[in-house]
């Protein structure tokens, strides 16, 4: 009888531990695929429903620049050019009226590229007060992270959010779907695809330049 006694409580304390390690874990993962809210985005992002939020680009990659992307390059406070269409060359540079040495665009940024060159026009005594805006003309799109087949894609007219994902083969094993990103001039969208597929009227219009991420599900 005492070991009986003693083999009940063994069992007992173990059903116990077990029970508060399921627990642990459970904790664990619900606090790992919680995604920390935002603030919702401005008139004119992609779009306007409750599924899509925007953030800061900090600590999020944004698209940058390498030889041979076309950009378009406007500039605001001067009378002298007001635009440009520029392809950067195979080192990675781009020149500039007014400016000696090519800027370096390669490696870059849209929003760097922009703080550059404007640094460029006012460090240089050349214009006293200048506004550079940089965006991609090129009618392509990039899907990066977790998808089976990540890379540059050509835009076609009216490809969505899914069909974008779908061109990529879809997505891996370790793909996180509420949680896709949008980097779109200098801003992070974010947008729970699974919401997508279940009302496909809501699903996102890609734009030219947009660079798609798909991140990695954590269990």
């Amino acid at each position: 009888m005492r070991v009986f006694s003693n083999l009940k409580k063994e069992v007992i304390e173990m059903v116990r531990k077990l029970i508060l390690c399921i627990m642990w874990l459970a904790a664990v993962f619900v606090s790992g695929c919680m995604i920390q809210p935002v603030s919702a985005p401005d008139e004119g992002s992609p779009e306007p429903d409750r599924i899509a939020s925007v953030s800061s680009s900090e600590g999020i990659s944004a698209y940058v620049l390498k030889p041979l992307d076309p950009i378009y390059i406007r500039f605001s406070g001067i009378m002298e050019q007001q635009q440009l269409d520029l392809v950067i060359d195979e080192n990675g540079e781009i020149s500039l009226l007014h400016i000696k040495e090519p800027i370096k665009a390669g490696g870059l940024t849209a929003s760097a590229l922009e703080a550059e060159i404007e640094r460029r026009y006012v460090e240089g005594g050349i214009y006293k007060n200048v506004s550079v805006n940089v965006t991609m003309t090129a009618k392509i799109y990039y899907v990066q992270g977790e998808v089976i087949q990540p890379g540059q894609f050509q835009l076609t007219s009216g490809t969505t959010l899914l069909q974008a994902i779908a061109g990529a083969r879809g997505y891996t094993p370790y793909a996180n779907k509420k949680k896709i990103t949008i980097s779109r001039y200098g801003k992070i969208y974010t947008y729970n695809a699974k919401e997508l597929e279940k009302d496909p009227s809501k699903d996102v219009k890609i734009e030219a330049g947009d660079v798609i991420k798909v991140w990695q599900q954590w269990y």
